[in-house]
């Protein structure tokens, strides 16, 4: 009988390990491009930032929301780290990006900032000179920062001296 017991154990915990690689495998293949695009240490902090905000340009200032408490914003920072969310490669486009909107992951003292353009649906990393084709994912990004903003209010930003 006790021998049964220690083959279900180790039947058990092989199968568990099992799962485990094929579940590593299963979201390296999702994630493959974007992590040599991103590079791991910015798809970490993509995935597990603290502390989001967006950055928008308006009228030649500045704009920025703390988003982190927004809804779906999990869903966001997934989707930004999935190969699915763009196309590779990218398609040519005439449209000349000029990054109107940023978002800011920040944790344990790191940022990582993602450069947006709705208009001609592109995202970028900060020092990448190279943009991603996000197509697929240009609508819902569209639709989620309409709802950030309209779920959140302006950081003041003071400049010391008041």
């Amino acid at each position: 009988m006790k021998t049964r017991g220690t083959w279900l154990v180790a039947a058990i915990l092989l199968l568990a390990a099992t799962i485990a690689g094929l579940n590593l495998a299963y979201h390296w293949s999702r994630t493959k491009e974007a992590i040599v695009y991103f590079g791991p240490d910015d798809v970490v902090l993509i995935r597990s930032a603290k502390q989001v905000q967006l950055v928008r340009q308006i009228d030649g200032s500045e704009e920025r929301r703390d988003i982190s408490h927004v809804a779906d914003l999990d869903d966001l920072q997934k989707a930004l780290v999935e190969d699915a969310s763009y196309r590779f490669p990218g398609v040519d486009s005439s449209c000349e990006p000029d990054w109107p909107i940023a978002l800011e992951f920040h944790h344990a003292g790191k940022t990582c900032t993602i450069a947006i353009d709705l208009d001609c649906g592109q995202i970028k990393s900060t020092g990448r000179e190279k943009g991603l084709d996000a197509a697929p994912i240009q609508t819902g990004l569209r639709e989620f920062i309409d709802y950030a903003v309209s779920r959140s209010t302006p950081i003041m930003v003071t400049n010391g001296s008041e």
